[in-house]
């Protein structure tokens, strides 16, 4: 079972080309599209008008998968986050592997897209390359020029989808024992969150736990935690200091909201 997320922009036919691809070759269970839903006067009204319409196109033409369409910022990291966590999570909890398509969406958000394929080992990442050179935009929104360019650009043949290779590392556990450990920290980065982003020390955070009193063993197994969760990046925590203060870091602070809020489709 196979789920594809579509980072719909700038294409329509290179985009579409790659899912008829992998739908011949493995069964593609559920198509998310997510599109720009941005309202702008600027430049990014434009990526925002093509984005719009080629998921629009790409839904009606792909009919028989049916399609979810999600409205998002492709200049926002938090968003970007939040949105594919949200999918890939759900897709894991259902034994689904998942192809990203980063082929015609914001840098912003297929660095993004990378970063969480290298936290789930059911993800991969994919474009689909041009057989032409690219086309650069012409006119504004509305005018027939535009038009006529918009329709050629988004139109361009395309060769086979080209996978991006990724290391077999991952931030996710690979065994029970490992997933266990996980949950935990995960409850930690979520307890730091609702707590301004930060605990004086590790005691603070095993009473947020409800333990009585922050034992020496205790003090010892959550400090591995940390330790884990500082090698994830996720938190930071200060050096040469017998009670540590410890602190989400930015990466951290986003993935405890993706954590946090509900994903529904």
């Amino acid at each position: 079972m196979t789920v594809i997320i579509c980072l719909v922009g700038t294409h329509l036919r290179r985009p579409f080309d790659g899912i008829r691809f992998w739908s011949k070759r493995q069964g593609i269970t559920k198509l998310y599209l997510l599109y720009s839903n941005v309202e702008a006067e600027d430049e990014t009204a434009i990526f925002s008008y093509m984005s719009r319409r080629n998921a629009e196109e790409l839904k009606k033409r792909l009919e028989i998968m049916d399609p979810v369409m999600i409205g998002f910022d492709p200049m926002n990291q938090r968003d970007v986050f939040k949105k594919i966590y949200g999918i890939m999570s759900k897709a894991r909890k259902d034994g689904e592997e998942v192809l990203i398509d980063v082929t015609s969406t914001t840098n912003l958000t297929q660095g993004i897209a990378l970063t969480i394929a290298l936290m789930f080992r059911n993800a991969r990442v994919y474009t689909v390359p041009s057989k032409q050179p690219a086309w650069y935009v012409a006119g504004k929104v509305g005018d027939t020029k535009f038009e006529e360019w918009f329709e050629n650009a988004r139109n361009q043949p395309s060769l086979d989808p080209t996978e991006i290779k990724l290391p077999g590392y991952r931030l996710e556990p690979r065994t029970k024992h490992e997933e266990k450990e996980w949950e935990m920290e995960k409850r930690i980065v979520k307890l730091l969150k609702e707590n301004s982003g930060s605990a004086d020390s590790v005691s603070d955070i095993i009473r947020w736990l409800g333990y009585k009193a922050a034992s020496s063993t205790l003090r010892n197994r959550f400090s591995r935690y940390i330790s884990r969760l500082e090698m994830r990046g996720l938190v930071e925590s200060e050096k040469g200091s017998k009670m540590k203060a410890i602190r989400l870091t930015e990466f951290g602070s986003i993935f405890a909201e993706a954590l946090t809020e509900d994903f529904h489709v």
